[in-house]
């Protein structure tokens, strides 16, 4: 099962840098994309400033650049160099995306997909696709539908949460998603308050888990960010962590977290020999 669910909320421009004024207010479509052949984003709108023959300029970059060379921060591949002020990229090394954030939301029930589509639908434009998992295919799960940028993971808490790990209903549905996505995920588990106003997630239910419940990697996840837990609606705090994993999303930021299982982590085939760029 595999469909889209459109936002009814009307956008328009901004840059997805910026803080949440208003979590109240409808979402802001981002600036232009550009990125390196790997897929990763290197640039932005806000930053460019023209194109010449065989190359586009760039007053600042989405990372930073150190010395006269411009280096993939994730593939490590030659992208142009700096003079001065301004960067100056290989027109085919980059290219240009205009396309919205693509959010794949994942859950065994559809009232959970549902109800997160909609929240995220109105934080930041983007499409959202959902896959209603079967538990009979959670074993053998090696591949996610489409090509999401963020991967949410959604899971009823009804009493003894198995998540992760050796006994976990979504640790290879989120293995996979972590490679995809190059650490993109985020784990919400409703019907799950959390004890403190402010916290992210259920500090004790998810201490219990990782130290007692054979779950590690939960333990892992939820201290870099990647897990939510509420009752039945985000609060402001945890709108505000949505919305930077959806911008670290739509830049395409490699996650690298320790901890996470060996076989989550995408081997890099080939780093590009950059010191023959120019």
């Amino acid at each position: 099962m595999y469909h889209t669910v459109r936002p009814k909320i009307k956008t328009s421009e901004f840059s997805a840098r910026l803080q949440l004024r208003s979590l109240h207010s409808p979402p802001k479509v981002p600036e232009l994309r550009y990125v390196c052949t790997c897929g990763t984003c290197v640039a932005t709108s806000e930053g460019y400033v023209e194109a010449r023959e065989g190359a586009l300029l760039f007053r600042s970059l989405a990372f930073e650049c150190r010395g006269q060379h411009v280096i993939c921060p994730d593939c490590e591949q030659a992208l142009g160099s700096k003079h001065e002020s301004l960067h100056f990229l290989h027109r085919d090394q980059i290219q240009s995306r205009t396309d919205k954030l693509e959010v794949l939301v994942c859950s065994l029930k559809q009232q959970e997909i549902t109800e997160i589509s909609q929240v995220i639908a109105g934080i930041f434009p983007c499409e959202v696709r959902s896959r209603l998992l079967l538990k009979a295919e959670l074993r053998q799960f090696t591949a996610l539908p489409g090509k999401p940028e963020l991967v949410v993971v959604v899971h009823r808490h009804e009493g003894r949460a198995l998540l992760t790990d050796r006994n976990g209903f979504y640790h290879e549905v989120l293995g996979t998603a972590w490679k995809q996505t190059r650490g993109n995920v985020l784990v919400v588990l409703t019907r799950a308050e959390p004890q403190a106003a402010g916290d992210l997630y259920d500090k004790r239910m998810l201490h219990s888990l990782s130290t007692q419940g054979d779950q590690p990697t939960m333990g892992v996840l939820s201290t870099a960010g990647r897990v939510l837990t509420w009752t039945s609606s985000p609060s402001a705090e945890q709108l505000q962590q949505i919305l930077m994993l959806m911008t670290k999303a739509y830049f395409h930021e490699s996650i690298h977290v320790a901890g996470i299982p060996p076989n989550w982590i995408k081997p890099q085939a080939h780093k590009a020999a950059w010191c023959a760029l120019l």
